[in-house]
């Protein structure tokens, strides 16, 4: 299950070089080489100790500036905030700058590849960075791991709101040693299985929710199982493709490629070779349809039925929703095999870099406080990291139409509170693509399954050696 990521302050991950996904795609990823996030990071930290005389004014890119006088003299301060996809915070940053008049927030939203990829040139140079910006669960084992190039908001406050957030995503943001904490969290990606009723029904298979989770609750190798059922009865694929099926069942233990003192453990994990193993079974099942995810081939397989089931966060809804709007109605949700797990999910950090830190961390702390992210929920279906809302009627009752008026609010609920810390770690999405790279191996015959495991370990091995 994703959850805490916690890092070394003492490790120097500037040494490692290595690739990463553009997003975790699944299938067949498209693929590009990049310098290492943890090795930016220490740079950066490297820098700004070297250069503390340094300009860290404004640039034409929506970067943190200093203007002028602090927010308690009056005088107009801008918050720069950078964000991907939808956070739905349009409404709530207007609110606050009618309660807070010298308070103005600018926003810059990015694809999910820029943004990162702008911030981590922004820390790294030390200058023409936000004030406020979001980090994706997959790069904030990273920025945790360099944590003297962000505000470390125990400073200014952080503690007291500790509670107000599930522990072990309060923790992906926070040093091993507990020292620093480098931002609050926004939502979680708590897990589910979307799948089609009519094309259960078509193969024999239950369709109700209840009866559907019973199938493969125990465990994936029934998830499997019910999709040889369901291959043979309908001759379609049942599943979407094997990376996602990856990520679902490698992010079920609080052990993966890092165990939770920050060692690499990714040879030896029994879960990595445990969901090694589940995929394996899959692609040999032949019940794979090999669309890459976010494709325009994955998205039409939404409506045609090129597969009948989906590893479901809580905000795939919406995206489901506008990629497949005539399947309304034909779409229910059941709970995972073996239980919890997490996939996304964010943070909100601070850049050291930024000339308004308490007016950064003032904006942050209000706009993810519990009643905030209750009402991003209901807009967005994004879901709140913050328990305390998990019973209240507005999320007990929050059903969706689309999907057969499931009761998605208790479902998610639940399931977040079942999510145990995981230790992410520095280097999650060097690791993780070589696994994927061998697992896209074995779909397209180019390896046995032994000779991609052995392949992936030495990539591996060689590039954390570097």
């Amino acid at each position: 299950m994703a959850g805490m990521t916690k890092s070394r302050n003492g490790e120097q991950p500037c040494r490692t070089r290595g690739r990463r996904a553009d997003a975790l795609r699944g299938g067949r990823k498209t693929m590009r080489k990049f310098t290492p996030i943890a090795a930016l990071l220490a740079l950066a930290v490297v820098l700004a100790a070297c250069g503390d005389d340094a300009d860290t004014g404004s640039d034409d890119n929506g970067a943190s500036s200093d203007n002028g006088a602090a927010a308690d003299d009056g005088e107009q301060i801008t918050l720069n905030l950078w964000t991907f996809g939808n956070f739905g915070y349009d409404e709530l940053i207007e609110e606050y700058e009618a309660d807070n008049p010298n308070i103005k927030i600018e926003t810059l939203i990015q694809e999910f590849d820029p943004h990162h990829d702008a911030l981590i040139t922004s820390i790294a140079a030390g200058s023409g960075g936000p004030d406020i910006a979001a980090a994706e669960v997959a790069f904030i084992g990273a920025f945790t791991n360099q944590a003297d190039a962000f505000l470390n908001i125990l400073d200014y406050g952080a503690a007291d709101i500790t509670d107000d957030y599930l522990e072990w995503k309060w923790d992906q943001a926070t040093t091993l040693d507990g020292s620093a904490t480098i931002g609050l969290p926004t939502d979680v990606g708590g897990m589910a299985i979307c799948y089609r009723m009519d094309l259960f029904e078509e193969a024999g298979l239950p369709t109700d929710r209840d009866e559907v989770s019973a199938l493969w609750a125990n465990s994936w190798e029934d998830y499997i199982e019910v999709g040889k059922q369901y291959k043979d009865a309908t001759g379609r694929d049942f599943i979407d493709n094997e990376g996602l099926l990856w990520d679902a069942v490698v992010n079920q233990s609080p052990e993966t490629y890092y165990d939770s003192n920050g060692e690499l453990i990714y040879a030896d994990s029994e879960q990595v070779r445990y969901a090694w193993d589940i995929v394996v079974a899959a692609l040999e099942a032949e019940i794979d349809a090999k669309t890459p995810a976010w494709s325009a081939e994955w998205n039409a397989g939404m409506n045609n039925g090129d597969f009948a089931v989906l590893t479901c966060p809580a905000w795939m809804r919406g995206y489901v929703e506008d990629q497949a709007p005539d399947t309304a109605g034909n779409w229910d949700i059941a709970t995972v095999p073996e239980g919890g797990g997490n996939w996304g999910g964010s943070h909100l950090v601070i850049p050291a870099q930024t000339e308004h830190p308490q007016e950064a961390y003032d904006f942050l702390s209000w706009l993810l406080a519990p009643e905030q992210q209750l009402r991003v929920f209901e807009g967005t279906g994004n879901f709140p990291s913050t328990p305390e809302v998990y019973d209240s009627p507005a999320m007990r009752e929050f059903t969706s139409e689309f999907l057969n008026n499931a009761p998605l609010g208790a479902i998610y609920a639940d399931n977040a509170l079942d999510v145990v810390a995981q230790n992410v770690g520095p280097n999650y999405n060097l690791i993780n693509q070589e696994f994927g790279e061998a697992l896209n191996r074995i779909s397209d015959g180019l390896e046995s399954p032994e000779e991609a495991w052995e392949t992936a370990i030495a990539n591996i091995d060689r590039e954390l050696s570097f």
